[in-house]
This record gives C-alpha cells, sequence and structure tokens, in this order.
C-alpha cells in the first residue's frame, strides 16, 4: 500500500483504525481490566515487592491512582504474566493509573494499526480489496478489546512488522528489537513464528538477537525480583498462581461447565467436552496439535522454496499457535498475520482462498459469546448444554473455526504452488 496518495484502500483503512483508536480509548476510560494486573505487577517490581501477591500488586495499583472499581474482581485473582512483561511496562508503573493506562491503550493501537499497514503493504496488489477488507475487519472488531489493556495487542503488533520486515529484509535493526519486545511481553504469542524464522535462516543471526535480547530482559527481571527480600519467593508464588488458574472454574478452566471458558481459543475446549479428566483432555489436545503440527513441518519441506511459502507458513503457524495452550479470544488478534497469505492463495485458487478468508474472519468473532446469552434467556434453548456435540457446534464455534484454519492452511501447502513473485513492493 503506497502513501503516495489516498487512494479508497487507504481511506478504508484509515477510517476502520479512527473507528479502531477512538473505541478503544473510549472503552480504556471505562475498563482497562486486563491492564490492571500488569501496571500492578510493574509498580511491584519498582518498589520491591511482589508482583504475584494479590494484596500486593493491588496494593501498587491503587496507590498508583487505579479506580477501586476494577479491583473486587481481581481480589482472589492469580498474577501470571512473566517477569519480563512487567520489566517492559515498568515506565508506564512511573506514572498515574489514568494516565498511564491511556498512554498504553495509544501505544498498543497505534502500533497495531501500524501492523495492519504493514501487513497490507505485503499482499499482492492484485485483488487489494480482499486485503483491504480483512484488514478493516481486524481494526473494526478489536476496538473494545483493546480498551481492556490486554498486552497482546503490542505483542502481535511487533511480532507481525517484525516478522514481515524480516522476510523483505528491511530495517533489520527494528525488526529485531519488535521480535525482542514482543517475546519478552507474550512469548506464547510469537514464540513458534519466531522459531520458523530462525529454522529457515531468515536472517538467522538477527532472529538470535531477538531471542537473545528478550531472555536478558527475562533474567534481569528475575534478578530485580531476587534481590529485594520482599518477592524473593516470586518463583515459586508464580508456579502455584499457574497451577490455581487451572483449577475448577478457574480463568484457565477449559471445561464447559466454565462459563468463562467461552472465550477461550485454545483447543482444550473442545476436547473438555468428551474428556472429564483433565490429563485426558490435555492429552488430546496436545495430540492433535503434534498431528497438526508435524503435518505443517512435511508441508513446509515438500514445498521447499516454492514462492509464497514463509508467508503461507506464517498465515498456518499463526492459527496453531492458539491451538495448544491457554489463549483467551483476544489472542485470535495474531490470525492479522494471515492476510497476506489469504491474498496469495486468493490469487491461485479463487473458492479456497474466500473459504479461508471466511474461517479467518470466524475465528476471530466471538459469535459463541452472542448465543450464550441467547441459550441463557431461553429456558428451553438449555437443553443444547446437555448434547455435547450441539454444545461444540453452537457454544464452541470460534474453536471449530480456528481448528479448520489450521486443517485449510495445511492442506493448500501440501497442494498448491505459486509463482514467485507473490507479494507487492510496497515498502
Amino acid at each position: 500500500m503506497k502513501l503516495t496518495k489516498l487512494d479508497a484502500h487507504s481511506l478504508v483503512v484509515l477510517v476502520s483504525a479512527f473507528i479502531f483508536l477512538i473505541v478503544g480509548a473510549h472503552s480504556a476510560i471505562h475498563s482497562s481490566i486486563d491492564f490492571a494486573p500488569p501496571y500492578g505487577g510493574a509498580r511491584c517490581l519498582l518498589h520491591g515487592c511482589n508482583p504475584y501477591e494479590v494484596v500486593q500488586w493491588v496494593g501498587q495499583y491503587l496507590q498508583g491512582g487505579g479506580p477501586a472499581k476494577l479491583v473486587p474482581p481481581w481480589t482472589t485473582a492469580t498474577s501470571v504474566y512473566p517477569p519480563s512483561t512487567l520489566l517492559v511496562l515498568s515506565p508506564l508503573g512511573l506514572i498515574s493509573f489514568p494516565v498511564a493506562r491511556m498512554l498504553w491503550v495509544l501505544l498498543s493501537g497505534s502500533l497495531y494499526v501500524t501492523a495492519v499497514w504493514v501487513t497490507l503493504a505485503i499482499c499482492p496488489q492484485t485483488h487489494r480489496w480482499i486485503g483491504t477488507l480483512l484488514g478493516s475487519v481486524f481494526l473494526i472488531t478489536s476496538g473494545e478489546l483493546l480498551g481492556t489493556g490486554n498486552p497482546v495487542f503490542l505483542a502481535v503488533a511487533l511480532v507481525a512488522i517484525g516478522s514481515f520486515l524480516f522476510l523483505r529484509a528491511r530495517y533489520i535493526p527494528l525488526a529485531t528489537l519488535s521480535l525482542t519486545l514482543s517475546l519478552a511481553v507474550k512469548p506464547q504469542i510469537g514464540g513458534l513464528i519466531v522459531l520458523y524464522l530462525l529454522l529457515r535462516k531468515i536472517h538467522w543471526r538477527s532472529i538470535m538477537l531477538a531471542l537473545t535480547g528478550a531472555l536478558v530482559l527475562l533474567l534481569l527481571a528475575c534478578l530485580i525480583l531476587e534481590i529485594h527480600p520482599q518477592s524473593r519467593d516470586w518463583a515459586s508464588r508464580l508456579r502455584a498462581n499457574q497451577a490455581d488458574t487451572l483449577k475448577l472454574g478457574r480463568v484457565n478452566d477449559p471445561r464447559p461447565a466454565n462459563a468463562i471458558a467461552i472465550g477461550d481459543a485454545n483447543l482444550q475446549t473442545i476436547t473438555s467436552i468428551f474428556f472429564v479428566n483433565p490429563t485426558a483432555f490435555n492429552d488430546v489436545a496436545y495430540g492433535v496439535f503434534a498431528v497438526l503440527l508435524s503435518l505443517f513441518i512435511v508441508a513446509i519441506l515438500k514445498a521447499g522454496s516454492d514462492g509464497g511459502i514463509d508467508y503461507l507458513a506464517l498465515g498456518a503457524l499463526s492459527g496453531l499457535s492458539l491451538l495448544a495452550v491457554y489463549h483467551r479470544h483476544y489472542d485470535t488478534r495474531l490470525l492479522l498475520l494471515a492476510i497476506p497469505s489469504i491474498s496469495i492463495v486468493f490469487q491461485k485458487r479463487r473458492f479456497l482462498g474466500a473459504v479461508i478468508a471466511a474461517t479467518t474472519v470466524l475465528s476471530i468473532t466471538c459469535v459463541q459469546c452472542r448465543l450464550l446469552v441467547l441459550v441463557e434467556a431461553h429456558a428451553g434453548l438449555k437443553a443444547i448444554l446437555q448434547e455435547k456435540f450441539l454444545f461444540m457446534l453452537l457454544l464452541r464455534q470460534q474453536n471449530l473455526a480456528l481448528l479448520l484454519l489450521c486443517c485449510l492452511y495445511v492442506i493448500v501447502i501440501f497442494t498448491t504452488r505459486f509463482a514467485h513473485d507473490t507479494a507487492s513492493e510496497a515498502f
């Protein structure tokens, strides 16, 4: 996408970006509930207290001017952000919460808009409207999620910017810094993607530098926690918090009885419908993920250096990254990296490209959240909760779409060859 003139494509994206930022800023004023724990934890890192003790991080959050109305949901909640996340956010801990949350939303939102712009610049110039419309959907549907203050928007934006800059061999130092910060903030978002770039030897020295930088940030944050007496037991407290989130009814519990799981994206939300034992439904989920990942690897090796394969791989990995471990529905914004691959597939196989585009939209849209409201409002519809397959089809739609999307990418990589000149030279 060129900046020399404001064409219809640019105008659509700009309007969508404006809506995204306005809705996000408005939502942040009334919410920012996901920003409260890392903000309080970052202040703990600065003031020598334990960011994984609820009383201590909530205390720092309140001292920073955080509104008390956001505290009740977190009084028994646990914080599981890695220490490196808190270190990256620590500059915001120096200012009051009301100011910090707006700066955070504007920073995360602006980077996400930049990531959309860079992503669309990668897309082929033919059938530009496919990329434009998908980019606009990602922006318009993300405003309220941005307002929660979750670090995912920063992590997704940075991994998208960094990955595409590496693939285009542009601004390598900026790409390296982007991946470093993304991995430090939310390593589970871009971990597989960075590993792929490394194994494909795409500027591998810079990729190694990004991995090293993220590790240094993690070790530095751990060292800061270790040198303060109040926070020396942070590691055991963090492990206990992680275990607590998996308990029945807690935030990471994927089972159907847990209403919170309606917004989870990982595969366990499907396997737990059919297996009661946590070990069983986790093993089945990991098994399905391992099979898909193995097929993906075989497909990539079979494709070799076929043109456009790296863009297809990022599209596939953006979906695969969400399957195995806990992810909420806002983490599906990672599928932004799939837009160039959808445009490339659409060039070659229009019907399959359209199917993947539609499946991607379903994967980022929590239709099941709205259906749950309808089900709870009508007693007669509650019978579906007793039928496992109906429950899966109606109240795990987003998860099924994500699983289907991963399968479609494997099929595409196995069965389609692409011309070498697949991406635009827009930047």
